[in-house]
């Protein structure tokens, strides 16, 4: 309990501290007179006794508090909706707005964008008069946001997303995606077809979100034959280790022996761990020897029965057929 020897803690002073307490420190007046009954006056008095501090018109927090790291974005969100409490807002299916664009990167520890303001996406227009605060208009669905440290924040594929949409450079979205695929925030999959509508924007073919995709890929340093295996290994990981390496079998012994050892090593990896190496580990490299046309047939034919995307698996005919 919290004791403020300046002000006699009376049941509505309590109870008004109980509720900016389940509010990470905040409250409004609005919600004080509706949930405890606090006036004005009473609001202005444990300001001025230096119980609340006031940061805002009608928004104010707890005082001898820790440092908050996210109090940019709790008092931002807060002010979209001064009358609902936080804990019923997080249950609407969209909490009138969401922290999202850089802001959203910057929670999600997404690449490496400066955000020096706080950005929102809100369901209808609405202009705050806080500085350092920006609003975007959106429509908004329940999958498109999370909740992050008692926050609403967009997801990691609407954050890209959105980010695309606002033209973002090509090196800092490649940064974020990097960062969403390799945490296994996203699948290939998805980041794919969210990127195709801004293909063309950034210099690929119309709604090619595919070489667009691989163009991030490589600006982030990833190789995109790791991204594809480490997807494969996901959506394979209930598949005996014998079927993987059973893609090995018939084809001469040295290259055999090479990619049997490859696939064993994907495989018995999690596709976390594989996922958080990936932006500084490659693969191992194969011998300098030739493919036969036999054993790209087999390949060819191993990878279309494989449950992968057909970027992945497209990907992985590429790094095959350069070893012809």
């Amino acid at each position: 309990m919290l004791y403020f020897r300046a002000v006699p803690m009376n049941d509505r002073v309590r109870a008004l501290v109980g509720l900016a307490a389940e509010q990470d420190g905040l409250v409004t007046s609005r919600q004080a007179r509706s949930q405890v009954g606090t006036t004005p006056q009473d609001l202005k008095r444990l300001a001025d006794s230096g119980v609340l501090e006031r940061l805002h018109h009608g928004i104010y927090r707890l005082t001898r508090l820790p440092n908050d790291e996210h109090l940019n974005e709790r008092l931002a969100w807060m002010a979209l909706d001064q009358s609902t409490v936080n804990w019923e807002r997080l249950d609407q299916a969209v909490p009138t707005g969401v922290l999202s664009h850089r802001t959203a990167a910057r929670l999600l520890h997404l690449g490496d964008l400066d955000a020096d303001e706080v950005e929102l996406s809100t369901t209808r227009r609405i202009r705050l008069t806080i500085p350092g605060v920006v609003t975007h208009r959106a429509e908004l669905e329940r999958h498109d946001w999370q909740v992050v440290d008692r926050l609403p924040v967009t997801t990691a594929l609407r954050t890209i997303r959105d980010l695309a949409a606002a033209a973002l450079d090509a090196g800092h979205l490649a940064s974020i995606v990097r960062d969403a695929l390799i945490r296994d925030l996203s699948t290939v999959d998805e980041v794919t077809e969210t990127l195709s509508p801004f293909a063309f924007s950034y210099g690929h073919r119309a709604l090619d979100g595919q070489g667009f995709l691989n163009a991030l890929i490589a600006e982030a340093g990833v190789s995109t034959t790791a991204l594809a295996m480490a997807d494969i290994v996901r959506r394979q990981s209930a598949v005996p280790i014998s079927q993987w390496a059973s893609t090995a079998q018939g084809l001469n012994p040295m290259i055999s022996e090479q990619l049997t050892r490859q696939i064993t090593q994907l495989s018995t990896a999690s596709a976390r761990a594989l996922r958080d190496e990936m932006s500084g580990v490659q693969l191992p490299s194969m011998p300098d020897v030739k493919f036969t046309a036999a054993d790209n047939a087999r390949l060819s034919e191993a990878f279309k029965t494989m449950d992968a995307t057909a970027g992945a698996r497209g990907a992985l005919e590429r790094f095959w057929e350069g070893r012809q």
